[in-house]
């Protein structure tokens, strides 16, 4: 496993704690009915998300809220990554997962944002459409999730302890 990869897998084990703070249940996608088995290759025919992420229902009863299916991925580079994805037009990652998952979430780790950007990027393929922009925006500035500003930050610095740890540069 390179360094790549584990970076790859703390990113999905950060977002899912960004989640879970923020009152989210997870699930597994896989293990869903109909669902195939999964597939780190996105945009293949069997891919599957890293996870599912659901509110509970409310305490007096009632349904929780819609089931989200989440991508984690590391890129070291967000801007340049999309704008790459961009040109593939659609052959991209994102026009080929969106024809079997259309409200997928997208969400960057990197540990080097744009100035003023967060390490936690989100691209929602549920109001993106194939040959517009490529626009991620900061996950707490997606106001349908309600993720809070400070856990984003919070998990943030994790990410940056982390890393430096794995490469030395502590």
């Amino acid at each position: 496993m390179d360094l790549h990869d584990i970076k790859g897998r703390i990113a999905v084990a950060l977002v899912e704690s960004v989640f879970r703070r923020a009152g989210f249940g997870i699930e597994s996608v896989a293990g869903t009915a109909g669902a195939p088995e999964p597939s780190r290759r996105p945009g293949r025919d069997d891919f599957v998300p890293d996870f599912a992420a659901r509110r509970p229902a409310p305490e007096g009863g009632g349904e929780g809220t819609e089931r989200l299916v989440v991508e984690v991925g590391y890129r070291p580079q967000v801007g340049q990554y999309l704008s790459i994805e961009e040109r593939r037009a659609g052959q991209s990652v994102f026009a080929l997962a969106k024809r079997q998952w259309p409200r997928l979430l997208f969400v960057f780790v990197t540990d080097h944002p744009e100035p003023g950007r967060s390490c936690f990027q989100l691209i929602d393929l549920g109001v993106w459409s194939s040959g517009s922009t490529l626009r991620a925006t900061d996950l707490f500035a997606h106001e349908g999730l309600q993720i809070f500003r400070h856990n984003v930050e919070e998990h943030e610095t994790l990410l940056r302890r982390m890393i430096a740890l794995l490469t030395g540069s502590a």
